[in-house]
């Protein structure tokens, strides 16, 4: 009845990474996700092109804790934060108090205020975003089949907007899947008039990467059959046409949402003032500057790194490591030690663009590419998704699709059937 109540609200990467830290605390963890599942973001894309079921991005979040005694999860979702009176309001279970609270709630797709853009767009976000995202891709192509007509009205010319590592990887993963795959699946249809387009308001792709990659990165996505507009900007989404702000318009009946990321709509609520994008401001030891007990983890939070005082993007890997730190501290609170500052550990940052092809730049500013980062990427993603039986299922999945060719999981459940 004494031992201090940790609450973790979001099941993301980022409060897995801190309930794991308190695995071995004399404290009592309460863990909130409105799913009951995990999703591993990185391979989202993944699932939407066909190559990943769903099933082995997203895994069971109480596969994740059963050997993890100080800890109950509940799937519920957060109505109201009350940072004041130390609780947290719910939709379908009682009000929780807490002693400590770690803000993990993660972040929403950022529109920017683009016209029909959130009516419209397909954003590649969450777990079934990407499996929306599949369904339309291939809901275009079997309507296509029947009404070739269909594409001068833009069916299968598909846009995506974001040059950063997810529109990157959409666009090459996407590019495969059509003209490699879904070429053989549709012979009687003219599949060679597909366009895959990627457009970026930059000078260039992957922005945070050094101009080697970026040349290779542009390249390399040529080479597979992708269009790449750069210097602009989509001004207007409608179902089936897209207007940038040049004033040029582009028949497209999907456009892909890889553009940005802003918190959950919940930290408006909290009384504090927000950084761009509702990112909440942390100190150097990620608590808030009036609530020490309150850690914020992930997405969700405007966080410096504690060496170089830089603002850090919103990345699995800043994200699973604010987590940790997170739980670290307050485990360290309870045994009275002292919090030090969170200092993130750069393992370098990746991206990949098609089998064979990748862009890596670590520490220090040494980059690779081709095979070599591919194969890194690969292995890098393959120890982070949860669970061993996700491993060994992903491995397959990934060497049936490289060596035949083909990929099993293009499939499309209509809910609605018998």
């Amino acid at each position: 009845m004494d031992r201090p109540h940790v609450l973790i609200l979001g099941a993301g990467i980022a409060g897995l990474g801190a309930a794991e830290k308190l695995k071995n605390s004399a404290v009592d963890v309460t863990l909130i996700d409105k799913h009951n599942y995990h999703t591993f973001q990185p391979l989202l894309y993944q699932v939407a092109t066909n190559l990943l079921n769903a099933d082995i991005v997203g895994s069971p979040i109480r596969d994740a804790i059963h050997e993890q005694d100080n800890l109950t999860f509940h799937q519920t979702a957060v109505t109201h934060i009350d940072l004041n009176n130390r609780s947290v309001a719910f939709e379908d279970i009682e009000p929780l108090s807490y002693d400590y609270l770690v803000l993990a709630l993660g972040a929403k797709v950022n529109f920017f205020g683009v016209k029909g853009a959130a009516e419209h767009a397909f954003p590649l976000y969450t777990l079934a975003d990407s499996t929306r995202l599949k369904n339309q891709i291939l809901a275009r192509f079997e309507m296509t089949e029947k009404d070739p007509s269909q594409i001068e009205e833009g069916a299968l010319n598909f846009v995506i907007v974001g040059g950063g590592p997810t529109g990157v990887e959409i666009s090459g993963a996407l590019a495969i899947f059509v003209y490699h795959d879904l070429v053989k699946d549709y012979p009687g249809l003219d599949v060679e008039k597909t366009r895959i387009i990627l457009v970026d308001s930059g000078p260039a792709l992957l922005q945070m990467f050094k101009e080697k990659s970026q040349v290779y990165t542009k390249s390399k996505l040529e080479e597979l059959g992708v269009d790449i507009l750069l210097g602009q900007r989509v001004a207007e989404v409608s179902p089936s046409l897209i207007t940038l702000q040049s004033g040029e318009t582009i028949k497209a009946q999907t456009l892909v949402w890889a553009g940005g990321l802003q918190a959950n709509p919940l930290v408006k609520e909290l009384g504090l003032e927000l950084a761009p994008g509702n990112r909440v401001p942390v100190g150097p030891d990620l608590a808030l500057s009036d609530h020490p007990e309150v850690f914020v983890a992930g997405d969700i939070g405007m966080i410096s790194d504690g060496k170089t005082a830089e603002t850090l993007p919103q990345l699995g890997s800043v994200a699973i490591q604010t987590g940790h730190h997170a739980g670290e501290s307050i485990a360290h609170q309870v045994d009275g030690k002292t919090i030090g500052p969170f200092k993130y550990l750069d393992k370098g940052t990746m991206a990949t663009i098609g089998a064979g092809a990748a862009v890596m730049q670590m520490p220090g500013g040494r980059t690779l590419t081709g095979k070599a980062a591919f194969l890194s990427w690969g292995a890098v993603h393959l120890a982070l998704l949860g669970g061993g039986g996700h491993r060994a299922s992903a491995l397959v999945k990934y060497g049936f699709a490289l060596f035949s060719g083909k990929r099993s999981s293009r499939i499309v459940l209509d809910e609605e059937a018998d």
